[in-house]
Protein backbone atom coordinates (compact mmCIF):
# COMPACT_ATOMS: atom_id res chain seq x y z
CA UNK A 1 0.00 0.00 0.00
CA UNK A 2 1.30 3.45 -0.85
CA UNK A 3 -0.12 6.74 0.33
CA UNK A 4 0.84 10.20 -0.78
CA UNK A 5 0.40 13.48 1.02
CA UNK A 6 1.19 16.59 -0.89
CA UNK A 7 0.94 20.22 0.02
CA UNK A 8 0.79 22.72 -2.80
CA UNK A 9 1.02 26.29 -1.61
CA UNK A 10 2.74 29.47 -2.60
CA UNK A 11 6.34 30.13 -1.67
CA UNK A 12 5.75 33.83 -1.00
CA UNK A 13 6.22 33.40 2.76
CA UNK A 14 2.50 33.59 3.61
CA UNK A 15 1.91 29.86 3.27
CA UNK A 16 3.75 26.67 4.23
CA UNK A 17 6.46 25.48 1.78
CA UNK A 18 5.89 22.81 -0.86
CA UNK A 19 6.62 19.17 -0.06
CA UNK A 20 5.68 15.62 -1.03
CA UNK A 21 5.59 12.75 1.45
CA UNK A 22 5.31 9.10 0.39
CA UNK A 23 4.55 6.27 2.80
CA UNK A 24 4.92 2.58 1.96
CA UNK A 25 3.33 -0.19 3.99
CA UNK A 26 4.93 -3.47 2.94
CA UNK A 27 3.77 -6.71 4.58
CA UNK A 28 6.60 -8.71 6.14
CA UNK A 29 7.48 -11.98 4.46
CA UNK A 30 4.96 -14.76 5.12
CA UNK A 31 5.63 -18.44 4.92
CA UNK A 32 6.74 -19.16 8.47
CA UNK A 33 3.91 -21.59 9.15
CA UNK A 34 3.72 -25.26 8.21
CA UNK A 35 0.94 -24.74 5.69
CA UNK A 36 -0.68 -22.02 3.64
CA UNK A 37 -3.71 -22.21 5.94
CA UNK A 38 -1.54 -21.44 8.99
CA UNK A 39 0.09 -18.55 7.10
CA UNK A 40 -3.32 -17.06 6.27
CA UNK A 41 -4.38 -17.26 9.92
CA UNK A 42 -1.20 -15.58 11.16
CA UNK A 43 -1.59 -11.86 11.68
CA UNK A 44 0.63 -10.13 9.13
CA UNK A 45 3.12 -7.53 10.34
CA UNK A 46 4.09 -4.68 8.05
CA UNK A 47 7.08 -2.41 7.63
CA UNK A 48 6.17 1.25 7.19
CA UNK A 49 8.65 3.46 5.38
CA UNK A 50 8.16 7.20 4.89
CA UNK A 51 10.09 9.36 2.44
CA UNK A 52 9.84 13.16 2.26
CA UNK A 53 10.75 15.37 -0.67
CA UNK A 54 11.09 19.15 -0.37
CA UNK A 55 13.29 21.99 -1.58
CA UNK A 56 16.11 20.87 0.73
CA UNK A 57 16.58 17.54 -1.10
CA UNK A 58 15.02 18.01 -4.57
CA UNK A 59 15.86 20.49 -7.30
CA UNK A 60 13.11 22.03 -9.40
CA UNK A 61 12.57 20.20 -12.69
CA UNK A 62 13.46 21.67 -16.04
CA UNK A 63 10.17 22.10 -17.88
CA UNK A 64 11.35 22.98 -21.39
CA UNK A 65 14.26 21.85 -23.51
CA UNK A 66 17.85 22.38 -22.40
CA UNK A 67 19.48 25.39 -24.13
CA UNK A 68 21.50 23.26 -26.58
CA UNK A 69 18.55 21.15 -27.81
CA UNK A 70 16.62 22.19 -30.91
CA UNK A 71 12.82 21.64 -31.07
CA UNK A 72 11.83 18.65 -33.22
CA UNK A 73 8.47 17.07 -34.00
CA UNK A 74 8.04 14.04 -31.70
CA UNK A 75 7.39 10.52 -32.90
CA UNK A 76 3.76 9.32 -32.82
CA UNK A 77 2.88 8.25 -29.27
CA UNK A 78 5.68 10.31 -27.67
CA UNK A 79 4.02 12.81 -25.35
CA UNK A 80 7.14 14.34 -23.81
CA UNK A 81 7.81 18.03 -24.38
CA UNK A 82 9.63 18.43 -27.69
CA UNK A 83 9.29 22.17 -28.31
CA UNK A 84 7.48 21.52 -31.59
CA UNK A 85 3.83 21.28 -32.55
CA UNK A 86 2.30 20.07 -35.82
CA UNK A 87 2.35 23.63 -37.15
CA UNK A 88 5.74 24.83 -35.91
CA UNK A 89 7.74 25.59 -32.78
CA UNK A 90 6.07 26.16 -29.43
CA UNK A 91 6.93 29.15 -27.27
CA UNK A 92 9.29 28.12 -24.45
CA UNK A 93 7.46 27.21 -21.23
CA UNK A 94 7.90 29.21 -18.06
CA UNK A 95 10.74 27.72 -16.02
CA UNK A 96 10.83 27.57 -12.25
CA UNK A 97 7.95 28.22 -9.89
CA UNK A 98 5.66 25.86 -8.05
CA UNK A 99 4.90 23.47 -10.89
CA UNK A 100 8.59 22.95 -11.66
CA UNK A 101 9.19 22.24 -7.97
CA UNK A 102 6.28 19.77 -7.79
CA UNK A 103 7.50 17.99 -10.94
CA UNK A 104 10.96 17.78 -9.33
CA UNK A 105 9.42 16.21 -6.20
CA UNK A 106 7.46 13.68 -8.26
CA UNK A 107 10.53 12.75 -10.34
CA UNK A 108 12.61 12.24 -7.17
CA UNK A 109 9.78 10.25 -5.53
CA UNK A 110 9.50 7.98 -8.57
CA UNK A 111 13.25 7.25 -8.55
CA UNK A 112 13.19 6.60 -4.79
CA UNK A 113 10.09 4.39 -5.13
CA UNK A 114 11.68 2.33 -7.90
CA UNK A 115 14.82 1.83 -5.80
CA UNK A 116 12.91 0.98 -2.60
CA UNK A 117 10.49 -1.45 -4.23
CA UNK A 118 13.29 -3.15 -6.17
CA UNK A 119 15.07 -3.74 -2.85
CA UNK A 120 11.85 -5.20 -1.38
CA UNK A 121 11.40 -7.54 -4.37
CA UNK A 122 15.04 -8.67 -4.25
CA UNK A 123 14.74 -9.34 -0.50
CA UNK A 124 11.58 -11.43 -1.09
CA UNK A 125 13.33 -13.41 -3.83
CA UNK A 126 16.31 -14.03 -1.56
CA UNK A 127 14.16 -15.32 1.31
CA UNK A 128 11.71 -17.33 -0.80
CA UNK A 129 11.91 -21.08 -0.16
CA UNK A 130 13.16 -23.10 -3.15
CA UNK A 131 10.19 -24.48 -5.05
CA UNK A 132 7.78 -22.82 -2.64
CA UNK A 133 6.78 -20.13 -5.05
CA UNK A 134 5.36 -22.54 -7.61
CA UNK A 135 3.23 -24.21 -4.91
CA UNK A 136 1.98 -20.83 -3.76
CA UNK A 137 1.18 -19.90 -7.37
CA UNK A 138 -0.79 -23.13 -7.82
CA UNK A 139 -2.81 -22.43 -4.65
CA UNK A 140 -3.44 -18.86 -5.81
CA UNK A 141 -4.66 -20.08 -9.22
CA UNK A 142 -7.03 -22.58 -7.55
CA UNK A 143 -8.50 -19.82 -5.38
CA UNK A 144 -9.08 -17.58 -8.41
CA UNK A 145 -11.11 -20.23 -10.27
Amino acid sequence: MTTNDSMVTSTDGNAPPLFLRVQYEVPDLAGCGNSAEEDEQTQTQATITTQSFDTSNCPAATIGLPPSVEPVKPDPGDYSYSGMHDHGPLPPPKEGGQFAQIIGFVNAAKKASDKYLTEVIEKEKKHAPPGGTSEANQQHKRKRK
